[in-house]
């Protein structure tokens, strides 16, 4: 489902001639953009803009570029995927404050973790309970991407967090993760977006599973409230903007894609973004959470390195159960 700014019946005058389209993330994410980046920016620029929302994959974007239905001004992706598309040389590159050559540089860091059913549990659980489908029966949702999945095998197999992708770097560590997750693949319900893993939980269709914890603090308070967060062992995803290589010489894209790197418009979205422990949270960790602990940030250099080999062999074993 697409997002139309600022006014449907506005964009739909002007989109032959100055509107622009991006592509992000449904749910909270594209929620939160629309108030603190698109509408402010089209107000600022006059440039209606045109939200789409898609899965964020590479290959996603190839074949927007080869099958153009629109033309796209920015795109909102992992910055491993960034890298990735970059090399495939799908997005236009651009020089860093150091003077280096990039991709894109992040632009948000969403907190990832578990959200677990308060009706199910007298304890909060962790990352080893997720794997005990003895004493916790029912479905569990993560990612249909090895992206956090493999991170959180080797998080509930005891690994620290510190060594997760030393581990990972190596064929047994790789071997080990997938293993562990061989012990739940009956149970896994998959989901492929942000607003897909919030959607699982909130609809009752899994006991717990990885979620942007922003879906969760996000939602109605009746909902909001049902829910439990594992905030000591969450992992940390960095997002960017990148411009597709259709629009490398086009004047207004690059300036929309400039303007959304920019300092105060990444700490507007940190800002907006639900993504700080509830008093209920708080009070069931006993002051674990004062200070609340760092999260465990997501490799990319290891991801757009290594995320080709890893997802063939991840998709053949997803695929057969």
């Amino acid at each position: 489902m697409g997002c139309l700014l600022p006014a449907e019946a506005m964009a739909k005058r002007a989109h032959t001639l100055r509107s622009l389209t991006v592509l992000t993330f449904a749910g909270k994410i594209a929620q939160t953009q629309k108030k603190v980046l698109f509408t402010p920016y089209s107000q600022l620029s006059g440039h209606p803009l045109i939200c789409r929302t898609w899965n964020g994959e590479p290959s996603a974007l190839r074949q927007q570029e080869e099958h153009p239905v629109h033309s796209l001004a920015a795109v909102m992706m992992e910055c491993s995927s960034l890298q990735i598309g970059c090399e495939m040389g799908l997005l236009t590159k651009e020089t860093d404050s150091r003077n280096q050559i990039v991709c894109s540089t992040p632009s948000a860091s969403i907190d990832y973790a578990m959200a677990w059913d308060r009706f199910r549990f007298e304890v909060a659980p962790g990352w080893a309970d997720f794997w005990d489908v003895a004493r916790h029966p029912g479905r569990r949702s993560l990612r249909r991407d090895p992206r956090t999945t493999l991170e959180i095998a080797l998080l509930a197999d005891g690994i620290p967090a510190d060594a997760l992708y030393r581990v990972l770097n190596s064929r047994d560590g790789l071997n080990h993760a997938f293993m562990k997750l061989d012990q739940i693949r009956p149970y896994i319900a998959w989901w492929s977006t942000p607003e897909e893993a919030g959607q699982i939980l909130l609809s009752g269709g899994a006991l717990m599973g990885l979620v942007p914890t922003g879906e969760i603090l996000g939602a109605q308070a009746d909902s909001r409230d049902k829910f439990g967060l594992l905030w000591k062992q969450r992992l940390l995803v960095q997002y960017g903007w990148g411009v597709p290589r259709n629009a490398a010489h086009n004047n207004a894209s690059l300036a929309l894609a400039s303007w959304l790197e920019q300092p105060a418009q990444k700490q507007a979205f940190a800002n907006a973004w639900p993504s700080l422990p509830s008093m209920q949270d708080i009070t069931a960790a006993g002051g674990a959470l004062s200070p609340l602990p760092p999260a465990t940030v997501v490799d990319d250099s290891f991801w757009g390195q290594n995320l080709p080999a890893i997802a063939e062999r991840f998709h053949r074993w997803a695929a057969h159960p």
